[in-house]
């Protein structure tokens, strides 16, 4: 058997590459897939360049359409140009990529997990790196913080003042300071005996006014029906001119009588309603459920109605607290807006709170040397722990 007989009897797989000979029919087939490849490539190239550079597409959706555009150029370039197929020609080629797809996934996981590794395991060390000292630096002080002592008294946020209506003597007092009170509960009464009078004057002024306008109404259906039966009467010609005229004007008089009564019993429907009122704000009640933080009356005392300044304050159940603190004025300077502040109660001395000035009062403006100024902290009271009057002990970091 001869050399070249041998050639052809092998598989072009088998054969070395100096002794392979590709047929001009495969030769024009390869060329023709090449330029298959590239024309289906550059488009998908173009497209993905577009997608990632448009605004016509719909944005969440652009990493997905380049997903789709990357994985159909991976499919063009294994078919086309790595000719790799389902054939049992490509078998060997297909087993080598996938190895070297093996081969890059296991190096880039392993190296992912040791640079992960490193990370969490290695600690930057605590340095003190040096500061460049500018040009007169060294001249200036550090910022020193030190402590303002004062002592203040807790009271609520906000306070709800309750003012008598009516004006009178004050006949109770049933509420004092510090004391809790629920919503509609009795604190002071107003002698109630003057408006006790004018309601009942009013009742009866009203029961004989109803009474009359009862009357008028039944002269007025009389009179109106004196009045039709004239007027069918005059129709048949069975009654004078005159005679119907003085049943016209008698109808006339009653209805007029009729509505003033009416007007009139209106009238003392509202003063009566009004007197039953001025009755019934005789008793002062709490318009809220809270705490009495402060009381302006006793008993005997004559009170004045919505006066300017209210018989009560009431403070609702204070989840905010405000604390007046008076310090001296040498430490007043170093005191500002912001500063926090921690305090503690007479009635609670082992726990400690926090807050913060929120007011400093203006000196007044006076010839005499100022010795002390207002200041105001404001606290959080979630757990209800601080009660209004309070004797708190504050301390004010300041600068």
């Amino acid at each position: 058997m001869s050399h070249v007989g041998q050639t052809h009897d092998l598989h072009t797989s088998d054969t070395a590459p100096g002794e392979q000979r590709i047929p001009r029919a495969e030769i024009t087939e390869q060329i023709k897939s090449y330029l298959i490849g590239l024309g289906l490539a550059v488009p998908l190239t173009v497209m993905s360049f577009l997608i990632s550079g448009t605004t016509l597409v719909w944005g969440p959706s652009i990493p997905v359409a380049l997903v789709v555009l990357a994985i159909a150029q991976m499919g063009v370039h294994l078919v086309f140009f790595l000719h790799i197929t389902t054939g049992p020609d490509s078998v060997n080629n297909v087993m080598a990529l996938a190895f070297g797809l093996l081969i890059v996934f296991l190096i880039l996981t392993g190296s992912l997990w040791i640079m992960a590794n490193l990370n969490r395991n290695m600690g930057f060390p605590k340095e003190t790196m040096p500061m460049q000292v500018e040009p007169g630096a060294a001249a200036r002080s550090p910022i020193v913080v030190r402590t303002v002592t004062a002592n203040g008294v807790v009271h609520p946020a906000a306070t709800t003042p309750l003012s008598a209506h009516v004006s009178g003597q004050i006949q109770a007092v049933d509420c004092a300071p510090k004391m809790q009170v629920k919503a509609g509960q009795s604190c002071a009464k107003i002698d109630p005996r003057p408006y006790q009078i004018a309601v009942d004057r009013t009742r009866a002024d009203l029961a004989a006014a109803e009474t009359r306008l009862d009357k008028d109404k039944a002269d007025l259906a009389r009179a109106k029906a004196a009045f039709e039966s004239h007027e069918g009467e005059a129709k048949r010609q069975a009654l004078s001119r005159k005679a119907i005229e003085r049943s016209r004007k008698a109808f006339e008089k009653v209805q007029t009588q009729t509505e003033r009564d009416e007007t009139r019993a209106a009238e003392l429907q509202a003063a009566l309603h009004a007197a039953e009122v001025s009755l019934g704000s005789t008793n002062i009640v709490s318009p809220i459920d809270g705490t009495v933080v402060s009381r302006n009356v006793e008993m005997g005392q004559k009170v004045v109605a919505d006066s300017a300044k209210p018989l009560f304050l009431i403070a609702a159940i204070p989840t905010l607290i405000q604390i007046d603190a008076i310090i001296s004025a040498k430490d007043s300077g170093g005191v500002k807006l912001g500063d926090k502040a921690t305090f503690t109660v007479d009635t609670l001395p082992d726990h400690s709170f926090s807050g913060t000035v929120t007011q400093i009062r203006p000196s007044p403006q006076t010839s005499e040397p100022i010795t002390a100024i207002g200041v105001v902290i404001s606290a959080p009271n979630p757990d209800l722990l601080l009660k209004p009057g309070m004797a708190a002990t504050i301390r004010i970091g300041a600068e």
